[in-house]
């Protein structure tokens, strides 16, 4: 994040009244939103500028919004935060996977998506320097950024990261859905069970030997999730 006063961050969405809308309250926190319209003005404020947060439609014209966060994953980590009138699961698995950090479904409440930035912004500032850690087959190097599994590096988003890095804080210990959900992904005031849920199935689907039957991230039913230090 670059080293200035005022939040800049990257809109790029292709309805106005909604940008105006989000740059409004964005002010009154001392964020400024530069607003494009379409994918291909979006990517060129991308490359010509130092962002420290961007928005991005899933439909727009010209480059989609999926499309532009492969192209911005490729030479950046900044966070993205995508907006979307699609809502289904597997929409919002491919916009995680793809390298997004957090997906919000329209409509949606702007007071919401400026919970969402300061969400965003405080991960990104915040650094954990726990040791590197050992479970089973998975090897874990925070200060690295890196797992794996089977010495083989399994790639996660940064979300999965920060989740998988709070489970493991508290290895062997039912971690609560709100409890994760605040120290994750930084909600206070709404719930997203959707969100959440999809980034522990994927992050099973990369940790586990057989993610339909895993072994090292339990759901227990009604109260959370646990990260167990051996084989259930």
């Amino acid at each position: 994040m670059k080293q200035t006063d005022k939040i800049t961050i990257l809109l790029i969405d292709d309805e106005p009244a909604m940008a105006e809308t989000i740059g409004a309250y964005a002010k009154k926190e001392n964020m400024e939103i530069v607003y494009k319209q379409n994918g291909e003005t979006g990517l060129e404020s991308f490359n010509q500028n130092d962002f420290d947060l961007i928005i991005i439609d899933w439909m727009l014209p010209g480059i989609s919004g999926p499309e532009i966060v492969q192209k911005i994953r490729e030479i950046s980590e900044v966070p993205i935060l995508m907006i979307s009138a699609r809502d289904s699961e597997s929409d919002i698995i491919i916009g995680l996977d793809l390298g997004a950090d957090d997906y919000i479904t329209k409509p949606f409440g702007t007071r919401e998506v400026i919970a969402r930035i300061k969400s965003l912004l405080r991960r990104t500032q915040s650094k954990n320097e726990i040791q590197h850690l050992e479970i089973g087959n998975i090897k874990f190097c925070p200060e690295k950024g890196e797992i794996y599994r089977n010495d083989k590096l399994i790639k996660l988003t940064p979300n999965e990261f920060r989740i998988f890095m709070v489970l493991f804080n508290n290895i062997d210990i039912i971690v609560s859905r709100e409890k994760l959900m605040e120290d994750a992904l930084g909600y206070h005031d709404f719930l997203n069970d959707r969100t959440l849920d999809t980034h522990i199935k994927n992050l099973r689907r990369k940790l586990e030997e057989d993610h339909k039957n895993p072994k090292y991230i339990l759901t227990m039913r009604e109260i959370g999730f646990k990260l167990c230090s051996k084989e259930s």
